[in-house]
This record gives structure tokens, C-alpha cells and sequence, in this order.
């Protein structure tokens, strides 16, 4: 995509399954953020038994744990501020894995929701759908909950990392529409 992983500040994980973390090896330079839940659990010496292949981290993976202490952030109990500007948010969706985190960044006049597997798709989430694996369908059901009334308070782009229809949805600047 253009860019030297050795220029990369932060690399936000949403959570740490196989399919998400295979490539942080390539960011040796970089600071890890995850949740303290997702890096307890995905850390832990148990994590196997709980789909975290941890024997496939790199060795060095020390991730910085983000805490949600800068309140409530539009339909987000918690949230935490990423960048100096105020531009970027990181607000917690747990339901597909107890920690899993999203990222939301401020452009003008709209949003872009980076929501990893919060939903395996914008028509899961826009249906409340409990999609593969989830610890907990009813927390899960409050974070597809919480995405739709942020799409609701502005306009906001959704992006999912299973759905094949988010680079289309980014590069045409189509909003999600609630009905």
C-alpha cells in the first residue's frame, strides 16, 4: 500500500485470532495497543484453548494496554483518545471476543468506523446479527447497538475486516443507512 511498516507509529488491533494478528511481525517498530481484556486473554498461557494461537506472536510483542478512561464518546460508554488532534478514537466492542476494540476516525462531515469483527459484515451488524464466534450474543447485541446509533448521529463509514463490500464502501464514500 505505499508504506514502510518501519514508518508506522501504532498498530491498533481489534483482537488477536490468527486472522488478525498474523502479520504484526512485520512491526517490530511499531506500538501494539490492545485492550487489557484482549491482551490478558490472548497473552495467557491458556489462550490456545480459547482461539489465541499465541505460540505464533513474535517473540518481542509487548502490546501497550489501552484503559478507556477519557469517558463516554458519542454511542460509547468508553472510549479513549488516540491522537493529539482528537481525531481518533478507540472505543470498546466486545461481543465477538470479551476485549475486542474498534477505532473511529473523525473526517469532515463523517466518521469511519474500523470495526474488525464487531460484525462480520455492515448487513450483520444493521440486522443485530450474531455472526461466528461470540462469547456473549446479548453484549454482542449491545455493540452492534452501539455502531448503528453512531451511524445514526452522523454519517459514517463502516468497515468490517470479513466483508467484502468495505473497500468498496471506503473508496465511493458510501454511508451506512439506517433504515
Amino acid at each position: 500500500m505505499g508504506f514502510d511498516p518501519k514508518d508506522v507509529r501504532w498498530v491498533v488491533m481489534t483482537h488477536m485470532h490468527g486472522d488478525h494478528a498474523g502479520g504484526i511481525g512485520h512491526f517490530p517498530n511499531s506500538t501494539i495497543l490492545l485492550s487489557k481484556l484482549e491482551a490478558d486473554a490472548a497473552l495467557a498461557r491458556t489462550g490456545p484453548l480459547t482461539g489465541y494461537l499465541n505460540m505464533h506472536y513474535p517473540k518481542w510483542l509487548r502490546p501497550t494496554e489501552i484503559a478507556f478512561t477519557d469517558g463516554p464518546w458519542e454511542s460509547f460508554n468508553r472510549s479513549k483518545t488516540l491522537t493529539e488532534d482528537g481525531r481518533v478514537h478507540i472505543v470498546p466492542t466486545p461481543g465477538h471476543t470479551e476485549g475486542h476494540m474498534s477505532l473511529v476516525v473523525e473526517l469532515e462531515g463523517h466518521y469511519v468506523l474500523i470495526a474488525g469483527d464487531a460484525s462480520y459484515s455492515e448487513m450483520d451488524m444493521l440486522q443485530g446479527n450474531v455472526d461466528g464466534v461470540a462469547f456473549s450474543a446479548s453484549v454482542h447485541h449491545d455493540t452492534t447497538k452501539r455502531m448503528r446509533e453512531l451511524c445514526c448521529r452522523r454519517p459514517t463509514i463502516t468497515q468490517f475486516a470479513h466483508d467484502p463490500n468495505s473497500a468498496d464502501r471506503l473508496s465511493e464514500l458510501r454511508f451506512t443507512r439506517i433504515a
